[in-house]
């Protein structure tokens, strides 16, 4: 009864339940149960001009009216482009972006960030920011931790960076295991 109680106290807090009934599970089930956590989070921040709101169309008369000579008018002020904020967080994840220990960006992981770059071009975004957090999860090399969590982020960024985005604007940290996600699958 203790050790189940355990178990459900350290997946509260760990995130994760890969736990069996004899406690030890093998490495390649252990990965796919904390795939969510070996991840890479880009957030991308700026602003995109909104369309101009459409006027209403004017209603002819009923009646034509005689011929007034038209008085000289003023030239109409183009309006000031009005502008929303544009967030976007993609997350490239789990064993289809990168192999467990390793900061190799898979293609899977690139097509997730192709569909992120391809948004972001299709709504003519200017680009304030993009912050890349890289994260590993609780299993990678615990000395390795922090390292390995950098070089995901740094993969992401020189990534991003081939396909034209701006290098100047991209922040990126590695945030290690620090901030594990719930997982929703669970092991056998």
């Amino acid at each position: 009864m203790k050790k189940t109680l355990y178990c459900f106290a350290a997946l509260a807090l760990a995130g994760c339940a890969a736990t069996s009934e004899t406690g030890s599970m093998s490495a390649e089930e252990l990965g796919t149960c904390l795939q969510p956590n070996r991840r890479v989070v880009v957030e991308v921040n700026g602003r995109t001009i909104k369309p101009p709101a459409k006027k209403p169309e004017a209603k002819p008369e009923a009646k034509p009216e005689a011929a007034k000579p038209e008085a000289a008018k003023p030239e109409a002020k183009k309006p000031k482009p009005q502008y929303a904020q544009f967030e976007q967080k993609t997350y490239v994840q789990g064993n289809s972006a990168f192999d467990p220990g390793s900061a190799t960006l898979k293609e899977a992981g690139m097509k997730e960030l192709d569909r992120m770059i391809a948004n972001v071009q299709k709504r003519k975004v200017m680009v304030g920011a993009i912050i890349i957090s890289g994260h590993t999860d609780r299993l990678e090399a615990q000395a390795g931790n922090k390292e390995l969590s950098e070089q995901r982020a740094k993969a992401v960024k020189d990534y991003l960076a081939s396909k034209g985005l701006d290098e100047k604007l991209m922040f990126w940290e590695g945030k290690a295991d620090r901030e594990p996600v719930p997982v929703t699958k669970f092991c056998s």
